[in-house]
């Protein structure tokens, strides 16, 4: 479609460090991003403007009194910094951006969107820590648990005048809920989110003005142990000399709220002595652990205008964390989907068990009606016993128990705040009467919505991994990336999160997730270099860090680069990047590292070992390779010479000790073929081989894995890349153990920790190990990168998919694949279908992009696009031919390519 005044382009998607309308940034130069769409083929964006000032009314009236870019000339859509006048602490911006297109015609202004500035300056603090002593634990800290009550806080105040606006500033050492005049305020869960609170403490902002009301006000808050004062993973399994309280041991909230009148007046209410504090309906509440509430002990309309507070107390007044407070930078906690039970059944008199048909991350919620006093437990469960309960022996020390004890006025609705669990099956017994379908609901919690990517492929096996990776993905990116969301864990190991970050990031927009993530590892990190096991980190066994786990600090700032393009955060993990690259340097011999650390090797391999030695230099050389890209990135030029050099020397090392001339290398498993070839270790000559040894010994376990956590990504990368794509689908399609559609053939609804870990025959089941037996692990979903990048062949040729490969690994093992991913400068569609010997593929290539499209095909004469041949189309032509491959530049639209497959 040609060009015209009436078909500009349009900008829309606004965002603010990559959030959408944020409420408060404390980022001195916070960065820009939208995305363009228009009609037609070849849409470019030429220029922008963006402008920004103080009200939405200045900002429609042209009176642009902050920041205007003026014509920008570039098609730049992200990672624009802002550079206007100083941002001031705690105020509102309103901002709009217009572009022009190929032909400089100019659109339209965007929607307009906004973003808050946060409280920059410790004098803008008002409130102090306030809590409640409910006494201390006196009990054995191994044998019982210690589950003190919520403390509830609130506070009376009057409005007189008109509010012109009211935001309120929260946080807590703890987890909270924040409320206004009878209400939540904000849609949140496990507010303010997990850090070092020794290092930083998150806090929040909300508008609140249209919850203020004229008179009697009331402002309060809730707030429990989370991970700051809780039970956190493994520690009283392993029985360490501290099992909880590992931040402090009193959860305590601060917060303010800031009204600002019509009359240019401004008034804080501030968290202080003046406050009251009791007890309520929260008896119990722990992460891990879960949340007991007896409603006979609320405290009715606490919350609101005319509540009688004169038996509350004076609240505790704790000491200012050794942290620095700050905006939180992420994703937060939200409801993400509601379940309605497939079924309830009564596997045992008065013993109902409801199943909500996948495995979530989340909360029950409970609806019944009965006497007063009645004790309703409510237990979590990712599969079944055989007689039909709930199997909880792979929780570990995780109680993950419910209990609710209803006041008896009439119809109870209740969810706990405080909590939260991994599970498809609950467990409800003391109900009064038999419970309806409708007794209890799914609330899936997560950080993130799982909405950037679509697949469907001909087999219906491998729609439902992708359906399970992103349920799995949803389960476990919750607050940070966590290994499992049900058992005494829950912790952000590295090692998952590092091999999985690149297919986490075609799910989903993780942009803002993993900014937050790398500051707790960047927290973390040890002081003498090594990144640690997990993040946050607040208890270590004996050794802190291992190959393939500590590495996630230089992986994932990577991938944040090629994704989306992020070079501020590689500037801030720079310095400790290489300060991790110096330790291994300090622990290598002639550029070769040992295993070192706590070694977890190629986690739950199957029959081949790999050694740590050899993971242990390779994931070295391969960080060598990421630090000279990124160094380069940011204008560390000799650092990049010198990073690129010692990939050199480690590469050089690493094929004299571990490759031999025939292209084995000397431990001969799955696992190190696939790391060397991926890493780029391989001596040139000897690649081949190295793929052709990889794929015989494929071939050998019947198209099967002997792999782990490490090596299972990393073969059908390295096959690809060698041309094994018929081993790859037919690896993908597998079904026998171990692969992925074992478990989706045995009914798994998410990806599972082991590749064996249920099979729907009990009999087999008996020799699982269920300590260690997670059904909701994200690790071996690790597919979908390939499934993108190979299977549907969406792939960026720079840094963050402004120049985008369409690379489709088409194989005649596989009918037809199709799917799409939303990247950070709008949708990408790849999708191929095979009919006898003639191929189609279509391609969607959003504005302001290009792709290089790879056609497999003998007969270059074959190709049509549409109806018109290639070498007669006008428009395209191709770039240049590959073997059996012809490569074709398109720019943005939507194409239908096909030709006469390769022979």
């Amino acid at each position: 479609m040609a060009n015209t005044t009436e078909n500009p382009l349009t900008a829309y998607d606004l965002k603010v460090e990559y959030l959408e309308n944020p409420s408060a940034i404390d980022v001195e130069h916070p960065r820009f991003s939208w995305k363009v769409r228009g009609e037609g083929r070849n849409r470019v964006q030429s220029a922008y403007q963006i402008v920004v000032a103080t009200t939405r009314e200045k900002l429609a009236a042209g009176d642009w009194d902050v920041w205007d870019t003026g014509k920008a000339v570039t098609n730049q859509t992200n990672q624009i910094e802002y550079n206007g006048a100083l941002l001031e602490s705690k105020a509102e911006y309103h901002w709009k951006v217009r572009v022009w297109d190929e032909g400089d015609i100019r659109s339209e202004w965007s929607v307009p969107a906004k973003w808050s500035m946060g409280v920059l300056h410790f004098s803008d603090w008002e409130g102090l820590f306030i809590g409640l002593d409910v006494g201390q634990f006196e009990g054995n800290k191994y044998d019982s648990l210690y589950l003190p009550p919520a403390r509830y806080l609130r506070k009376s105040f009057s409005v007189d005048k008109k509010v012109k606006r009211a935001t309120a500033y929260t946080t807590a050492l703890g987890v909270y809920e924040f409320r206004l005049n009878g209400a939540k305020v904000g849609d949140y869960y496990l507010l303010p989110g997990w850090t070092d609170y020794n290092k930083r403490v998150y806090y929040q902002s909300f508008d609140v003005t249209d919850m203020i009301t004229t008179g009697e006000n009331v402002v309060g808050a809730v707030v429990a142990d989370g991970w700051y004062s809780g039970y956190i993973g493994y520690a009283l399994l392993v029985r360490l000399d501290k099992v909880r309280g590992f931040y402090g041991e009193n959860p305590s909230f601060m917060g303010q709220i800031v009204i600002e009148y019509e009359d240019g007046s401004e008034e804080v209410i501030a968290s202080n002595k003046s406050w009251k504090a009791s007890q309520g309906g929260i008896r119990e509440a722990d992460i891990l652990m879960g949340e007991t509430y007896d409603a006979t002990q609320q405290n009715e309309g606490w919350d609101a205008p005319g509540f009688e507070d004169s038996l509350w107390m004076s609240p505790k007044v704790y000491t200012y964390p050794n942290g620095r407070l700050q905006a939180y930078p992420g994703e937060l906690i939200e409801e993400r989907e509601r379940l309605t039970p497939l079924s309830v059944k009564e596997p045992k008199p008065g013993t109902y068990v409801f199943d909500l048909g996948k495995n979530i991350a989340g909360i029950a919620e409970l609806k019944v009606r009965g006497q007063k006093g009645t004790k309703v437990k409510i237990k979590y469960g990712e599969i079944l016993n055989s007689d039909g309960t709930v199997l909880t022996e792979n929780l570990r020390m995780a109680r993950a128990t419910d209990t609710y004890i209803l006041s008896g006025q009439g119809e109870e609705l209740w969810q706990p705040k405080f909590t939260y669990h991994g599970f498809q099956y609950v467990q409800v017994t003391g109900y009064p009467g038999e419970p309806d379908a409708d007794a209890i609901t799914g609330i899936a919690l997560s950080s993130i919505a799982t909405d950037a990517s679509t697949f469907k492929s001909s087999n219906g096996m491998n729609n439902q991994l992708y359906s399970n990776i992103l349920t799995t993905q949803s389960a476990n990116f919750f607050e940070v990336p966590t290994d499992c969301p049900q058992r005494d864990e829950r912790l952000g190991w590295t090692g998952d999160a590092q091999t999985y970050c690149r297919s986490a990031s075609y799910n989903a927009d993780v942009s803002a997730f993993f900014t937050k993530f790398l500051v707790d590892l960047d927290d973390a990190q040890r002081w003498y270099g090594a990144y640690p096991n997990f993040a946050p980190f607040p208890y270590s066994r004996p050794d802190q860090y291992a190959p393939a786990w500590m590495d996630a600090g230089v992986i994932i700032p990577w991938n944040m680069y090629k994704v989306y393009g992020d070079t501020r955060i590689v500037e801030r993990m720079y310095p400790g990047m290489k300060k991790f690259m110096d330790f291994q340097a300090d622990a290598s011999t002639d550029y070769l590292r040992p295993g070192g650390g706590n070694n977890w090797g190629d986690w739950l391999a199957v029959d081949e070992q790999t050694s740590h030695d050899f993971i242990g230099s390779s994931y070295y050389g391969y960080d060598a390779k990421l630090m000279a890209e990124m160094a380069e990135a940011i204008g560390e030029n000799e650092d990049a010479v010198s990073y690129m050099n010692l990939f050199n020397n480690i590469k050089k090392a690493f094929a004299k000790k571990y490759i031999l001339e025939n292209g084995y290398t000397t431990e001969d498993t799955q696992t190190s073929y696939a790391l060397a070839l991926y890493f780029g270790l391989y001596p040139h000559d000897l690649a081949q081989k190295g793929a052709d040894r990889l794929a015989e010994k494929v071939i050998n376990n019947g198209n099967k894995f002997s792999t782990g956590f490490l090596g299972t990504k990393h073969v059908m990368l390295a096959l690809a890349q060698y041309g094994y794509a018929d081993l790859c689908f037919k690896l993908f399609q597998q079904t026998e153990y171990p692969s992925w559609g074992y478990s989706v053939v045995n009914g798994s609804t998410s990806i599972w920790e082991r590749w064996n870990s249920y099979t729907k025959n009990p009999d087999e089941n008996s020799s699982l190990n269920a300590a260690m037996n997670s059904f909701s692990h994200y690790a071996f979903g690790s597919v979908a990168e390939w499934m993108f990048i190979h299977g549907l062949g969406i792939d960026t040729n720079d840094e963050g998919f402004r120049n985008i490969i369409i690379k489709p690994a088409i194989s005649k093992e596989m009918g037809s694949m199709v799917g799409s991913y939303e990247s950070i400068n709008g949708l990408i569609e790849s999708g191929w279908e095979m009919k006898g010997n003639r191929l189609t593929l279509n391609v969607t290539v959003p504005a302001n992009t290009r792709a290089e499209v790879y056609i497999p095909t003998s007969k270059i004469a074959s190709i049509k696009e549409g109806k018109t041949k290639l070498n007669k189309h006008e428009g395209l032509k191709i770039l240049e031919v590959i073997e059996d491959e012809a490569v074709v530049e398109i720019g943005s639209g939507k194409y239908s390519f096909s030709c006469t497959w390769k022979q």
